[in-house]
């Protein structure tokens, strides 16, 4: 992920394989807890096929920097529990 600074990188250690049979109905019970999350006003979360992407909207950088932080710190929280 490329953030202003630099890019954020991870390994990724857990998961189902691509292109599994069962894959996609795993990916649907674990993202399902995240997806059903109340995310404050301004903040949107999507899923398509196994990826998410969310959706942030504020009237100044300020906000959009806090509302980002706070999605991504959540979401990372969850991710770290599975």
């Amino acid at each position: 992920m490329q953030t202003s600074e630099l890019p954020a990188l991870w390994e990724q250690t857990q998961g189902c394989p691509q292109g599994s049979c069962s894959g996609p109905a795993f990916w649907n019970i674990v993202a399902d807890e995240i997806l059903s999350v109340q995310w404050p006003q301004g903040v949107h979360l999507q899923a398509f096929a196994d990826d998410f992407a969310f959706i942030v909207t504020d009237n100044t950088r300020e906000g959009l920097r806090k509302l980002s932080k706070l999605a991504l710190d959540k979401f990372k929280e969850w991710a770290d529990k599975k």
